[in-house]
């Protein structure tokens, strides 16, 4: 019985300093970075963000030319996602299920397509835990596959009618009200009928900070968190039957402020803004001229 005891009263301050490095010293976690932060054991949840993209610019080699068609492209994603921790709090695996509308305007033609594009399956491992007074630092593995559930034959597409695979590894390291998030992502694309889609490369640095309280008094508690994120995204050019196609590729660079409401320990509200500050899209391309983030993210269990 003594035993018994005494294993339950470490797991207990196990548990209790879990909770004490991860949510009460901490922020929410980034909205356009990963974190290696899991749900808790056994934690199961959901979220949703509509995400608005907004593409007019015409650019050649970087530079912004004339567009004569005039054409303009604006993207409504809403991609569902549902993490869940399977076995316990270091393993987590998930499906993303993005709901996607394009339109795309011309003084040529209009066009617009609505349906589920392609969806993401991923696994990710918490490959290593720090944990000290007011402080975490964690380093996790994540990889998973794309499939091509999207309708390639639409006008816009909805997908791109391959199956590609991506692996990602992700640190945070929190203390206190501070926290700073790393992640890269290497996304390994492959062919659909005589297209063979370039490989890309995106890396993701975020800088949170917890606006308000400033001190915890009682938890759970209501806070709000701020973030600054850089998403930058290189992408190989596309081949065809063995020819590379010049118009396509490119390197993106977004500067990403955000605000997050943490309303208790089971949701969160968020938004985020995306400006482009290095846009060279390569040969003649339409660039993102800005996206939209407004979301939600809610603890099932």
């Amino acid at each position: 019985m003594n035993k018994l005891r005494k294993k339950l009263k470490v797991l207990s301050a196990a548990g209790l300093f879990q909770i004490l490095a991860t949510t009460v010293l901490a922020q929410g976690p980034p909205i356009n970075t990963d974190t290696p932060i899991m749900l808790g054991l056994e934690g199961g949840g959901i979220r949703t963000f509509a995400k608005f993209v907004r593409r007019t610019t015409l650019l050649q080699d970087g530079d912004e030319i004339p567009d004569d068609m005039d054409r303009q492209v604006t993207v409504r994603l809403t991609p569902v996602a549902m993490p869940y921790n399977l076995f316990s709090d270091r393993f987590q695996i998930g499906v993303i299920v993005p709901f996607v509308n394009v339109d795309f305007e011309s003084t040529v033609q209009d066009m617009s397509s609505f349906g589920i594009g392609d969806v993401r399956v991923f696994a990710k491992y918490l490959l290593y835990q720090r944990d000290r007074k007011k402080e975490t630092f964690r380093v996790a593995a994540k990889a998973g596959i794309k499939f091509p559930t999207g309708d390639e034959n639409r006008a816009p597409a909805l997908g791109s009618g391959s199956t590609d695979y991506f692996f990602a590894t992700v640190a945070g390291w929190i203390k206190n009200r501070i926290g700073i998030y790393l992640e890269g992502i290497y996304n390994l694309n492959t062919s659909h009928n005589q297209v063979d889609f370039g490989n890309s490369f995106a890396y993701n640095l975020a800088f949170g900070y917890r606006l308000l309280p400033a001190v915890y008094e009682t938890y759970p508690s209501p806070q709000l968190n701020g973030f600054l994120e850089i998403n930058g995204t290189t992408t190989a050019k596309n081949e065809v039957s063995k020819v590379t196609i010049e118009n396509s590729g490119g390197a993106t660079i977004f500067l990403s402020p955000g605000l997050q409401y943490v309303g208790g320990r089971r949701w969160l509200v968020e938004a985020s803004l995306q400006i482009p500050v290095f846009n060279e899209p390569n040969g003649t391309q339409l660039a993102t001229d800005w996206t939209v983030s407004i979301g939600t993210r809610i603890l099932l269990f």
